[in-house]
Formats: structure tokens, C-alpha cells, sequence
């Protein structure tokens, strides 16, 4: 069972402008290859190859598979918060039903409102009310599911830029000529 002690931070990776340019490239479009980027951005590819296999050797970029579930007959995403306020057993039966149930597909423990925040995929909502939101609920206090009705954003290029740009108050210029 992890700790309720919050781990120590990572050591910071040195981001260049280059570097966050780079991220934002990749980010706006995910199938791109080193040399379209090097072009867009006007390096040298072997300087794009680079830059990449260092953010990757530093964690700082990890390649995901994103997958549209609903697409695969799963309709339902819900976000669920939930304390643990009967016991370190009932904590620990939790943290295991986390980790075996497979429609648990993200789980955070948490400061705030709620100790734990889980996101959970399903065929639907009445399955999932009825299997795995179930057997959280005897597990914790408090649950209170959100369920996904609608996206409304998903924007990690805006937040590489607004970090570039705050980094690099030069590097403003630089973004409105691309674009």
C-alpha cells in the first residue's frame, strides 16, 4: 500500500525553448516524424532526433496510444472521489480492488475534498453502478461518481506554449509567426 506521505519531487529536467518547441510540435500533431518537425521548426533533423531521445531518456516524453472507448462498445467514463474513513483494512481491500479490477483504468490518491479519485470505463452506466462502483462503496465513505457526459477540452499544446512563453518572454514573437 503507498504511502499518505507525499514522495519527494523528481529532479527537474532543463527545458530548453528548443526543447518545449519541439513538445508543442508533437503534441499539435502526434503522427509526426522528426523530419516534419525539424522543417516546421526550422532545425536540423538529427537535432529534432536529438532533443527527443533526451526528453525520453529524462521521462519527460512518454509515447501513449490513445483509444476512443466508446468506439469499442464502452459508453460509460466516470470519475469517481471517495475517502477511506473505516480503517487501514478497508484502505487496503480498496488499494486492491484498484489494482485488480481492469475498469479501473486511473486512480490518484489525493489532497482535497477526497482522499482518492478514480477514473473508471465501462459498457454503461447501470453496469458500472452495478459492478465496480458497488464494490467501491462498501470500501470507502463519501463516493460520489461524476459520469462523463461530454468532453470540453483536452489542450496540452496551450499549456507547452503558455510555459514557453513564460520561460522565454522572447519566445512570444517566435509563436505568433507560427501561427
Amino acid at each position: 500500500m503507498p504511502s499518505n506521505v507525499m514522495e519527494s519531487p523528481e529532479k527537474l529536467f532543463a527545458a530548453d525553448e528548443v526543447d518545449l518547441l519541439i513538445l508543442e510540435e508533437l503534441v499539435r500533431h502526434p503522427g509526426i516524424n522528426y523530419k516534419e518537425v525539424a522543417k516546421s521548426l526550422h532545425l536540423d533533423q538529427r537535432t529534432v532526433s536529438k532533443r527527443v531521445g533526451a526528453l525520453t531518456k529524462a521521462g519527460v516524453l512518454r509515447r501513449i496510444v490513445e483509444i476512443e472507448w466508446s468506439k469499442l462498445g464502452l459508453q460509460a467514463t466516470a470519475y469517481v472521489g471517495s475517502t477511506t474513513a473505516r480503517g487501514i483494512d478497508y484502505a487496503r481491500r480498496l488499494y486492491e480492488l484498484i489494482n485488480s479490477d481492469p475498469r479501473v483504468v486511473k486512480a490518484y490518491e489525493t489532497l482535497g475534498t477526497y482522499q482518492y479519485l478514480l477514473k473508471v470505463i465501462d459498457i454503461d452506466m447501470f453496469k458500472m453502478r452495478d459492478s465496480v462502483l458497488r464494490d467501491v462503496d462498501v470500501l470507502a465513505s463519501d463516493l460520489a461518481p461524476s459520469l462523463v457526459t461530454k468532453k470540453l477540452k483536452e489542450d496540452y499544446g496551450s499549456l507547452l506554449r503558455y510555459l514557453r512563453e513564460t520561460k522565454f518572454p522572447r519566445s512570444r514573437a517566435q509563436s505568433d509567426r507560427l501561427s
